[in-house]
């Protein structure tokens, strides 16, 4: 099971438009500690010493508690359910963090189904 989050790269300003923000995928068992910085953004601290990742930068300083938190949710509902996924969002609005079966499943039950049919 693999459950990959999207950060940001560090070097965008809050006016980059987004087809020119670069993003990266971390790998969540590698992240050891999440924080914010008392400037809306929201920081993972990696594995690594010294290792860091932007992961959202919020435009109230506010919102950015609400999105760590978010972020943390999605990760344990991935978590509870199982599999590999992908993690993503706009790098600013916590309704917009969601997550993706990888690789995609058409449905949750399509197993299920194909297991039914199996014993009709």
């Amino acid at each position: 099971m693999t459950i990959l989050l999207q950060v940001l790269e560090q070097s965008f300003t809050p006016t980059t438009q987004w087809e020119r923000r670069k993003i990266t995928f971390v790998d969540t068992t590698k992240i050891v500690g999440m924080r914010l910085d008392g400037q809306s953004g929201v920081w993972l601290d990696l594995s690594r010493p010294g290792e860091s990742q932007r992961l959202a930068r919020t435009a109230d300083p506010r919102d950015a508690c609400m999105f760590l938190l978010g972020t943390f949710a999605k990760i344990a509902e991935c978590e509870e359910r199982g599999g590999s996924w992908l993690i993503g969002h706009d790098g600013a609005n916590l309704d917009s963090i969601s997550a993706m079966r990888f690789p995609p499943q058409l449905s949750e039950t399509a197993a299920d189904d194909l297991l039914a049919h199996a014993w009709l």
